[in-house]
């Protein structure tokens, strides 16, 4: 429920009084507040309330999406696909899946305008060249295809700082299951390290890296001219950045204690690693699957406690047995949090053995390719409004046939899921037993921001008391796996010493935000969500005594990347007014998430 929109230090005053009142109380009402906001506590339990509001949703989702039969496109069915592939010679990626000449291309919207006069994959052929070009005119701002600088770089992961930083770049990666060696993330170090200015200001531009709430990891920093070298470096230890921005599907998200959960469905790792080489193939990229209609997100769930949040993701696959009692995947779609419209994914009604998960999900890939929306408006781009007009049984249809074409089977009804209605999520955090009978610590990473220096000491606290991994959580924090019994205290006192600020207990606040990239280093965003974010935990942590951890999720824009309709509290960053009328900084308020 939206609540009232705050700035300044009237966020903490008001986040203070909900933190007080909410987790106890069963309503409360802010009179002073035209009109009187009035907020109700679900009677649902914390831990309980996002997958009680998944079948609330679900339900909902099924009943309104028998579909119209009708492509908002063409005003016509679903007979023709709205793409053609055309054959491009000489070039790496060797063809494209092009809009079809027989729409208005009046009517694309500006990203599908810029796509049809040159695919974004094309930067694969001329990152060399805009390298060059920046490294003569002295920045990438400088750079004459301006499309190929904002737009195709970001098929190769790169964000231009456009508005606060001309010339540097936000470099996403991709990390199937949020897990890397301790020789990736040494790669990972070598790039970053680069960019470092000693500042460790979360309001100033410097060299640093997020763990972000898709399970992977961004550098900030980095400059246009050094990527090509960058770019043979982490290839070399297995670390890629393709088709993780733009009209691209996301990093794979799997449970942070794949291989180690003692209370694990399926473990996760292959079957995330396995579908982001075949959807990229292995880091080459794959035209088949990057020129879709919007973004897309797909997740493996490993065990009951749904660490990878599988209600938000456009494909998730559920771990469940079909009627002869063989493991496999329900596959659940249609999950999205966005600025128009936040929808939790619902049933396929479809069950795939463990080795068809790529060709489940290339089948959804491609209807949502062929048939999904590009015309204006962008924020109806997504899969779910696909399937509204397509309607849920059409779509399960066409699937089905695609399927059987890759796999010569029958796509088979749903299966009995394995994860119960009702759980208890674990905390990932402090130190914990594997199911070897070793340990895990999980590391709180405060707002998800690390720099140089912190990395390094990681990579060495890791290296010398577990195995060099290091895994990501959703959340923002890290997981280092593999620790004996005999080092796990001398672990503990060096990482307190070393990096007092990450800690295995963090205070309950801070323990529970989350926030994204927010203005520091993101164009969209209205406010600085991991300054303010941390800020306001760390004074709400000295000031309150709280029972349990509250999850306050911070996001600088409508887009949702720091995913508010997730939090106990969200808070959305806006523009407001101070007294003398002058724009500040502010954010809208949210309650009652879950997820």
């Amino acid at each position: 429920t939206q609540g009232c929109r705050r700035s300044g230090s009237h966020i903490l005053l008001l986040v203070c009084m909900i933190l007080f009142v909410f987790p106890f109380a069963t309503s409360f009402t802010l009179r002073h507040a035209p009109p009187p906001y009035v907020f109700h506590r679900s009677k649902v339990p914390l831990h309980q309330r996002g997958a009680c509001r998944a079948r609330v949703c679900m339900s909902a989702a099924e009943s309104a999406r028998s579909g119209s039969g009708t492509n908002r496109m063409t005003d016509s069915g679903f007979d023709v696909p709205l793409v053609e592939k055309v054959l491009l010679p000489g070039t790496k990626q060797e063809f494209e899946w092009r809009v079809s000449s027989a729409l208005n291309d009046k009517k694309l919207n500006m990203v599908e305008k810029v796509k049809a006069a040159k695919p974004g994959l094309s930067v694969l052929d001329d990152l060399d060249t805009l390298a060059e070009e920046a490294r003569r005119k002295g920045g990438a701002q400088y750079i004459e295809d301006q499309d190929d600088l904002n737009m195709r770089l970001k098929w190769l992961g790169l964000f231009h700082r456009q508005k606060h930083a001309p010339g540097t770049f936000m470099w996403r990666m991709r990390c199937p299951n949020g897990i890397f060696s301790s020789q990736q993330w040494r790669a990972l170090y070598e790039v970053v390290r680069q960019y470092e200015t000693g500042s460790k200001s979360l309001f100033q531009q410097q060299g640093c890296l997020s763990i972000t709430t898709r399970q992977n990891i961004q550098l900030y920093g980095i400059r246009l001219e050094d990527l090509p070298r960058h770019v043979l470096l982490l290839n070399s230890h297995d670390v890629f950045s393709i088709q993780t921005g733009m009209d691209n599907v996301r990093n794979v998200v799997g449970n942070p204690l794949a291989g180690i959960d003692p209370e694990e469905l399926i473990d996760t790792r292959r079957f995330c690693s396995e579908f982001t080489a075949s959807l990229t193939k292995s880091g080459k990229g794959n035209a088949d699957f990057t020129n879709l209609p919007r973004k897309f997100n797909v997740c493996f769930v490993g065990s009951k406690h749904l660490f990878e949040h599988p209600d938000i993701n456009d494909i998730s696959y559920i771990p469940a047995r079909d009627h002869q009692g063989n493991l496999g995947w329900n596959v659940n779609v249609g999950g999205l949090l966005s600025s128009s419209r936040c929808e939790f994914a619902a049933p396929l009604d479809a069950w795939v053995p463990l080795e068809g998960s790529w060709e489940v999900g290339a089948s959804i890939l491609s209807v949502f390719r062929d048939w999904g929306y590009r015309y204006n408006p962008r924020t109806k781009s997504r899969l779910a409004f696909l399937l509204d007009d397509m309607g849920a049984a059409a779509f399960r249809e066409e699937v089905g046939r695609r399927y059987s074409e890759l796999t010569g089977t029958r796509l088979q009804g749903a299966g009995s899921s394995l994860v119960p209605s009702r759980w208890e999520r674990r905390e990932v955090l402090g130190v914990h037993k594997q199911k070897d009978g070793r340990n895990w610590l999980g590391v709180h990473v405060p707002v998800g921001r690390i720099y140089p220096d912190e990395l390094l000491a990681l990579i060495e606290l890791s290296e010398e008391f577990g195995e060099g991994e290091m895994r990501m959580t959703v959340e923002g924090n890290l997981i280092i796996p593999h620790v004996e019994d005999s080092k796990v205290s001398d672990a503990v006192k060096a990482l307190e010493q070393t990096l007092p600020s990450f800690s295995l207990y963090p205070q309950p606040l801070l323990a529970g935000t989350v926030a994204c990239t927010g203005s520091q280093f993101c164009g969209q965003s209205k406010i600085n969500t991991k300054g303010h974010a941390r800020r306001m935990a760390e004074e709400l942590d000295r000031e309150l005594s709280l029972p349990r951890p509250v999850r306050i999720h911070w996001t600088g824009c409508p887009n949702t990347c720091g995913q508010v309709q997730l939090g106990d509290i969200g808070l959305l960053g806006t523009v407001g007014r101070d007294s003398s009328g002058q724009a500040v900084e502010a954010v809208d308020v949210y309650l009652g998430g879950g997820g």
